[in-house]
């Protein structure tokens, strides 16, 4: 929901938060210098914040670095649109990718003191306290693999749909924390080489994207709990600290009843090591040029931030762009499901989120198409790039509904794309009551759809209503319409204060933009 922006005296700004129930918004690099509140976490942000400490990200592996000067990579925070495929060996049930196999979330935030009632727990299994086992065990989510074999792989269809929506780059997930590689690695035993006769899963993604003109990204999950089987606790991370008394447990979520050896340890995570480098070396030259590496957490090894080395990657791929969640600094800032900034960025950045509920193919429905782009435009009203995610199905095919709304995108991006491409946040000095990016010869105000109860589907979003839309800063312009049908908007210009209104019949379910012709 977008609040306007207001001054008592002195000009101050608010902060909003996009996730999946709220929209983050600010349009000035200025400090509030009231006292706030310390909010407490959304779900979203707790749930994200519960997975990232189990696989060894930390609140310092975003912080804002230098990013590379190569000529190559500086296409990216004008990107604008990416789209990220989460897909795996899960698609064959349709079910989220990996995390299924780590029950303990409900142990994260209840204490058991009862003997009698922990002894229950873990003799049913019941990690989850809803009366059920899990959904699935880790030995039960990689017998997945020997029916993943996707006869109907076609990612041509995939990337044309993307570039014609406005897509500019994709991020495929290579290998998740599931630990199967979507290639055959000479690393390790489990990929397609083992289980799909060296079927290469890469390769057609790889030249579909450079036939549309796509950059190309791969996502690798250095955390492989396949991997690590006989060495991890697959109880949900948040759960010990609560919950000591609990045992570890083994890939049947069974108590772990043996004890790997110091010495047996120490060659298990240097294996660990070797398996993380040559892996993502295969990547890395197997591919010819790769524009993205999106890394996502760290082997729980020793020094598992060092299994490849940032020189080591720009070795092998001078241009390439690489996020910060393996060792801690890259070239952008990632933020995932809430974009926690109220800031526009000084260096690149990232907000990732989901077009569904989970990030690989569920039988989830879509959220609005206003919504999505809502929070894309509200993303370039700050600098930031918006990577929306999406996952094939086990057939290797798209859902129609993926296709149906990048169908909706690319309407839009035909009428309103002068406003999201080639554009900038605004100046310093200018502000807006809704999200606004320029050019050299326009500004885009942005006009979001509302919903209520901070929903995010079409059923949600409550009936457009006149609004009257201001920005602060504007000296000289020559004319104000809506850029879907170029009909004049009623305006006022005075003090530098631009004034428009826009009346509901004018509004559609999606994002209206108006130009303000400078």
């Amino acid at each position: 929901m977008i609040t306007k922006l207001f001054k008592t005296g002195a000009l101050f700004m608010l902060v909003f938060f996009i996730s999946a129930n709220t929209m983050v918004f600010a349009q000035q690099n200025k400090t509030n210098t009231k006292t706030t509140k310390v909010r407490s976490k959304t779900a979203d942000e707790q749930t994200v914040s519960d997975e990232h400490s189990l696989i060894g990200i930390t609140t310092a592996d975003n912080k804002p670095a230098s990013h590379t000067q190569h000529p190559d990579a500086q296409w990216y925070p004008e990107a604008g649109l990416g789209l990220f495929l989460h897909w795996g060996i899960s698609s064959v049930r349709a079910m989220n990718i990996s995390w299924p196999m780590i029950p303990g979330r409900a142990l994260a935030k209840k204490r058991i003191d009862d003997p009698a009632e922990r002894e229950r727990i873990i003799r049913e299994s019941d990690y989850n306290l809803n009366g059920k086992k899990p959904e699935i065990t880790p030995n039960e989510y990689w017998t997945m693999a020997k029916d993943f074999n996707p006869q109907n792989y076609d990612p041509d269809k995939w990337i044309k749909a993307a570039k014609e929506a406005g897509f500019k780059y994709v991020v495929l997930t290579t290998r998740h924390h599931e630990g199967f590689a979507l290639w055959p690695s000479a690393y390790g035993d489990f990929s397609t080489k083992n289980f799909m006769n060296g079927r290469d899963l890469l390769k057609d993604y790889v030249a579909a994207c450079r036939k549309y003109g796509m950059k190309i990204g791969f996502y690798y999950s250095p955390p492989n709990w396949y991997f690590d089987r006989d060495y991890m606790s697959f109880l949900y991370g948040g759960a010990k600290k609560l919950n000591p008394e609990f045992p570890s447990l083994d890939a049947d979520l069974k108590p772990r009843t043996t004890q790997k050896s110091a010495e047996e340890t120490a060659k298990h995570q240097a294996e660990f090591a070797a398996l993380v480098k040559g892996q993502v070396e295969e990547l890395l030259t197997r591919y010819g040029k790769i524009d993205l590496l999106w890394f996502d957490g760290k082997p729980a090894i020793p020094n598992g931030d060092k299994c490849i080395s940032i020189e080591r990657i720009h070795e092998l791929q001078p241009g390439i762009v690489v996020n910060p969640r393996l060792h801690g600094k890259g070239d952008f800032i990632t933020y995932e499901r809430t974009l926690g900034t109220n800031k526009v960025a000084t260096g690149w950045a990232e907000f990732c989120n989901t077009w569904t509920t989970a990030w690989p193919y569920t039988n989830d429905p879509y959220r609005s198409d206003g919504y999505v782009l809502g929070q894309f435009v509200t993303c370039r009203s700050l600098g930031v790039n918006y990577l929306l995610g999406i996952g094939p199905k086990a057939t290797g095919e798209l859902a129609e509904d993926a296709y149906k709304n990048m169908a909706v995108v690319a309407g839009w991006m035909k009428v309103n794309g002068e406003a999201v491409n080639g554009t900038k946040p605004l100046a310093k000095e200018e502000e807006a009551s809704v999200p606004a990016v320029k050019s050299a010869t326009a500004i885009y105000l942005f006009a979001l759809p509302k919903f209520k109860d901070n929903g995010a589907y079409d059923k949600d979003m409550l009936p457009a209503t006149d609004e009257t839309i201001t920005i602060k800063g504007v000296k000289k312009l020559s004319g104000v319409k809506l850029l879907s049908n170029g009909k004049p908007l009623h305006y006022t210009h005075a003090d530098y204060t631009v004034t428009v209104n826009l009346p509901a019949s004018e509004r559609s379910k999606l994002v209206d933009v108006i130009k303000i012709e400078l």
